[in-house]
């Protein structure tokens, strides 16, 4: 333990309180003599942490070295379990015998290469792995209390003192300030959605096909079998805000102000609504709410999870040369693929989605 408060002391010397305060130990280790024979022990920045590039500090047999073919291994594993997380910190002390170490890969000596390399590269790769789920299951988060009155939970924007011909503003009746009436449909937030009429539907040659491939997966109305979603739902009950709650329900839609913020009316106030915000609060509590009861719809080619999870990749690049990262998403579609293969049961118990032993 010396040793281990020793070693945190200098990293938080070197590189700061910020960096050591984020690292989770990690061990590996291969005693088998028969095939090859290693042992690492270091650390590995967890979620928390926030970076722009890799740092990787890498000692074998106490010589400061690099390796390649292990930093990439090891961001591969931070992409795929975190996928819009930063790049990762690590430190690791490697001791394995000193003829098992070729320094002469590089005319400077610092690039090393191991002898039975991609059997520890993928030893620590899968121990680095699972070090990060365990620490993602656990996360834990900073609270902030935010202090309001009760009065006043939230600030109306103010309206303006003077009309065009820069003169004071009448005194108007409350109902005649009103821009929208929220009780008119044509300002109402639904009235934006379209749905085709199911009569077009019926009359389609594949009705029975399509009354087929959707199924009912439960009545909606049963409670949810789990207790934890049950206390999440009363969570979200708990914590709803009376005031704010009133102004989604009965607010009007006036139009977006730029690509996250749309203009809403309530009574005689005006708000500039974070849509990104309340999306990701809509999704959360649908997905509560109808959580072990969702409908499940039969694709007529099932899609493979490799090829959805490029594509994804795709949208979303990890800041790099796309020409350079093909090979590193096609690593995380494949590690993600087969993590979702393993979960199979619990997807389509939960959210009814099946995927096949072929990861389709």
């Amino acid at each position: 333990s010396i040793a281990t408060s020793s070693r945190l002391d200098s990293i938080r010397t070197v590189y700061g309180v910020s960096v050591a305060s984020n690292l989770v130990q990690l061990e590996a280790s291969e005693n088998d003599s028969s095939s090859f024979v290693f042992k690492m022990d270091g650390y590995v920045s967890n979620s928390n942490y926030v970076a722009k590039k890799t740092t990787m500090v890498l000692f074998v047999n106490d010589r400061l070295v690099e390796c390649a073919p292990l930093k990439r291994a090891v961001e591969i594993v931070y992409a795929a379990t975190f996928p819009k997380a930063s790049k990762p910190f690590i430190y690791m002390s490697i001791v394995l015998p000193p003829e098992h170490v070729d320094v002469n890969v590089h005319p400077t000596k610092r690039e090393v290469s191991l002898l039975n390399q991609e059997l520890i590269v993928e030893k620590i790769q899968s121990a680095v792995e699972l070090k990060l789920r365990q620490s993602n299951d656990s996360r834990t988060y900073k609270e902030q209390t935010v202090e309001s009155s009760p009065s006043s939970p939230y600030n109306p924007s103010k309206e303006l003192p003077l009309n065009p011909s820069g003169s004071k503003l009448q005194k108007v009746p409350v109902n005649k300030m009103v821009r929208t009436d929220s009780s008119d449909p044509a300002g109402r937030l639904h009235a934006y959605v379209q749905s085709k009429p199911h009569t077009s539907v019926a009359s389609g040659p594949n009705l029975s096909a399509v009354r087929s491939s959707v199924r009912q997966r439960r009545n909606l109305n049963e409670t949810a079998d789990l207790t934890s979603i049950q206390e999440l739902i009363d969570d979200v009950d708990r914590n709803c805000h009376s005031g704010l709650l009133d102004i989604v329900r009965h607010c009007s839609f006036i139009g977006m102000a730029d690509d996250v913020y749309a203009l809403l009316q309530h009574n005689t106030h005006m708000y500039l609504a974070n849509v990104v915000s309340l999306s990701k609060e809509l999704m959360y509590q649908l997905v509560l709410r109808r959580f072990a009861h969702f409908n499940a719809i039969q694709l007529s080619d099932p899609a493979p999870l490799s090829e959805l999870l490029m594509l994804a990749l795709k949208e979303e690049d990890l800041d790099m040369e796309n020409s350079e990262n093909d090979d590193l998403k096609e690593k995380i579609a494949e590690m993600n693929t087969e993590l979702l293969k393993q979960k199979a049961e619990m997807l389509e118990e939960y959210f009814c989605v099946k995927i096949d032993t072929r990861g389709n």
